[in-house]
Parts: C-alpha cells; sequence; structure tokens
C-alpha cells in the first residue's frame, strides 16, 4: 500500500468518526429555522479550516508511519558482503582513488585559485599602505617646511615690530630732545647770554662772576640723565663750580631734582616713573 491509498484510508475513518460523532450529538437547543447568509458562510469557513486541519494531520501521521517502516526496514537488512575476487577489489580501489584524486585535484585548484587571489590582494594593499607611507613622509616634510617658515616669518615679524618700535621711540626721543633743547634756548639760556642780553635779572650773574666756565641748563639736565642711566644704584652728581647756583635752584624748586640727605653739595634726577 502506497502512500496514497494510506491517505485516503485515513479520509475515510476520519469521515466516518465524524459521522458517528454527529449521531452521538444532543438534539440542538434552537429552532430549525434556516439561518442568514453570513451566518451560514462562517459556519462553512469554519468547517473547510477543520477539514483541512484533519487533512494535514492525516498526511503527517501517513508520514509518520512511512518513516517508521522504512526505518525498520533499514534496520533488518542485512548488508552485502564485498566481493572476494581481486580483480574487482582492485577496480573498485582504484576507483575510489580516481574520485579521490579528482576531489583533491579539485581542491587543490580552488586553493590555488584563492592563494593567487590573496597575494594580489596582499600586493595591492603592500602598494596601497607605501603610498600612504609616502605621502605621510610629504606631508610632514610640508608640515615641518610650513612650520619652519611661520617661525622665521613669525620672528622676522616680531624683529620688525621691534625695530620699527624703536625707530619710533628714537623719533619721539629726539623730538622731545629737540623741543626741550629750544625750551631751554629760549626760557634758559647760557649764562653769558643772560649776562648779554640782561633780560630775567633774577638770573643775571653777580658782578665779578666768571661765567665762562659754567655749562648750560641742557648740559646740567644731561649730565643728572647719564648718571641715572649708567649707574641707577647712585645717582647723585657732584654740584661743581661749573654748575651755576640759579640753575640748580630752579631744578631743586620745580621738583625736577633733589639734594642727597646726608651731603648737599650732591643732587640727582627725580625718579618720575615711580
Amino acid at each position: 500500500m502506497d502512500l496514497q491509498d494510506e491517505v485516503l484510508q485515513e479520509a475515510e475513518d476520519l469521515a466516518k468518526r465524524s459521522a458517528l460523532y454527529q449521531s452521538r450529538l444532543p438534539p440542538p437547543l434552537v429552532n430549525h429555522s434556516r439561518l442568514s447568509a453570513v451566518a451560514e458562510d462562517e459556519l462553512l469557513d469554519e468547517c473547510n479550516e477543520i477539514w483541512k486541519e484533519l487533512g494535514e494531520l492525516a498526511v503527517l501521521l501517513a508520514r509518520e508511519r512511512a518513516l517508521l517502516a522504512e526505518l525498520s526496514v533499514q534496520k533488518n537488512r542485512v548488508p552485502k558482503p564485498l566481493p572476494i575476487n581481486q580483480e574487482v577489489l582492485t577496480c573498485l580501489g582504484k576507483q575510489e582513488l580516481q574520485n579521490a584524486d579528482k576531489q583533491l585535484e579539485m581542491i587543490l585548484s580552488c586553493v590555488r585559485t584563492k592563494k593567487k587571489s590573496l597575494q594580489e590582494q596582499l600586493e595591492r594593499e603592500q602598494k596601497w599602505l607605501q603610498e600612504q607611507l609616502e605621502l605621510e613622509k610629504t606631508l610632514q616634510e610640508k608640515h615641518e617646511d610650513q612650520q619652519q617658515n611661520f617661525l622665521t616669518l613669525s620672528e622676522n615679524s616680531v624683529i620688525q615690530k621691534m625695530k620699527m618700535k624703536m625707530e619710533k621711540v628714537t623719533l619721539e626721543k629726539e623730538n622731545l630732545l629737540t623741543a626741550l633743547g629750544n625750551f631751554l634756548d629760549v626760557h634758559y639760556p647760557p649764562p653769558s647770554e643772560v649776562e648779554a642780553t640782561g633780560k630775567k635779572k633774577r638770573l643775571a650773574p653777580k658782578r665779578g662772576e666768571n661765567t665762562a666756565n659754567l655749562i648750560t641748563f641742557h648740559e646740567i639736565l644731561e649730565h643728572l640723565m647719564t648718571k641715572s642711566m649708567k649707574s641707577p644704584q647712585d645717582p647723585y652728581v657732584e654740584v661743581s663750580e661749573s654748575f651755576w647756583p640759579p640753575y640748580v635752584e630752579a631744578l631743586l624748586r620745580y621738583g625736577v631734582v633733589s639734594r642727597h640727605p646726608e651731603d648737599p653739595h650732591r643732587i640727582r634726577l627725580e625718579d618720575f616713573h615711580e
């Protein structure tokens, strides 16, 4: 009996069981009035689904029995012994060796192909790596050159700015010194000129006073500034006979200089920056 006959037999058994089940059902609780079309359709759909499930179950049961039968046959089958003929054994051995040789050749061919592909890929990767290393080296050299150029430009820029500032300060200093000199020439002329012009009687030298060795107001300030710059730890200048007393008094009166606290014959330029 094949599988189809078994399925038909299972279906007949299920139909008989269903008919038996229908005969044993209790009487319906409702009257036999005709159902609506929708209710009939739903009922038919449910019946079809149930029959479909029953059919699938029957098929599965039939397959299970078929597999169990085949398993029983395989367990009870006695394997056929190999032929004792040497030529047959040799022929079978050669055939097996040829089959194995073919399989091994196919495997070897696949391995060689894979190896070749991997070697090519390795060469490409090594070439790409070499290019990246060269590119990195080039970029590093460019970076170092750019950095060196930047440092050089920065240094040159700083030096240039310092030179410009120095020139500006020097020019301002010269302008200030020129303005100071003009101011002193006008308001504090040399003692000889004061004596000759007779201007500013309070600054005029006394009679009989020798003005040939007296230095100018400008020169007194230069002595004081030079001393303050060269030796700030001892900025005092000795008031010699070449310092005209009216000029020294004017500097003391206006707070430009101050006397030494222990030696009144020594004066220094005040620290205006403090």
